[in-house]
């Protein structure tokens, strides 16, 4: 009996001491913002830039500016993100954003090359790119306090991008032939991606947020070259401790130069613009 009743006192200290560390953990914390878990939901008006070639034959091809296509340079993207700190100097989130767009047709002022024939001058064409990227992040905390922290981040995702020309007029085909005739060609393509580069979190005050992200990694398969960048940086208050509204600034690109012989899509696809933030933490 003796030894249940210490077992029991034991049990309550052990209790008592671990709930007493939590509460000193809490106290020590400068912000009074949760900081387990926070999901983001945004909208802005983004500004693209769209540089894409595709030669189905292997030959080399130049770029077509699909802006150029009358395809809006401007447009509003929804983004989704959550972040979750299963550690002290952990950090982990995922985010996911999709982009449609498609222009309202333009008459060509000079010939393009864009999949396996050469649409010519005064042709009709309406250009089209949808993209969706998908992307996970590891940051760790080489230094931290209770009000700042900074070290590096690495990036993994899955970018899918597709883009295509239809329309009526002249096209001249790998064989030789020219037609006048209704076309429409496109292209997707499926592409992992992989960042390296650094994060930070600041606490000014006891509510706002300062967050900055820049990733960035270069590679060269075979004789191409492919590239991303990845940069943001966010000012959140909030107006109570689950619930915050901010501003953020996004920056991403993505360039896959392809070497001469390569039969698929490559170039260069840039989205940057401000969002407006609207953030639960708990």
């Amino acid at each position: 009996m003796r030894v249940i009743r210490h077992t029991f006192v034991f049990g309550l200290a052990a209790a008592a001491s671990l709930l007493a560390s939590v509460a000193r953990a809490q106290s020590d914390s400068y912000s009074d913002v949760p900081d387990t878990f926070r999901i983001e939901i945004a909208g802005f008006q983004i500004l693209s830039d769209t540089q894409l070639s595709f030669s189905a034959g292997g030959e080399s091809a130049p770029p077509v500016d699909f802006e150029g296509l009358n395809l809006p340079d401007s447009a509003t993207r929804a983004y989704l993100e959550g972040f979750w700190r299963p550690g002290r100097r952990h950090l982990l989130s995922l985010s996911w954003y999709r982009h449609n767009r498609e222009g309202d047709g333009v008459t060509l002022q000079r010939d393009i090359n864009w999949g396996d024939q050469v649409i010519h001058a005064g042709a009709s064409a309406t250009g089209r790119v949808s993209s969706y990227y998908l992307s996970g992040v590891y940051r760790f905390a080489a230094y931290k306090n209770d009000r700042f922290e900074i070290g590096p981040a690495l990036g993994l995702g899955y970018l899918s991008i597709e883009a295509g020309i239809s329309g009526q007029g002249s096209t001249t085909t790998p064989s030789g032939g020219t037609a006048t005739r209704p076309f429409d060609v496109s292209r997707s393509l499926g592409q992992p991606t992989g960042d390296l580069g650094a994060y930070l979190y600041w606490w000014p005050a006891r509510r706002l947020l300062v967050r900055g992200d820049f990733r960035y990694i270069i590679i060269k398969p075979g004789d191409s070259e492919a590239s991303i960048t990845d940069g943001r940086g966010a000012l959140i208050y909030h107006v109570t401790r689950h619930v915050g509204l901010g501003l953020q600034y996004t920056y991403s690109k993505f360039r896959y130069d392809r070497e001469g012989l390569a039969a698929d899509l490559g170039g260069r696809l840039r989205y940057s613009g401000g969002q407006v933030v609207l953030t639960a933490a708990f």
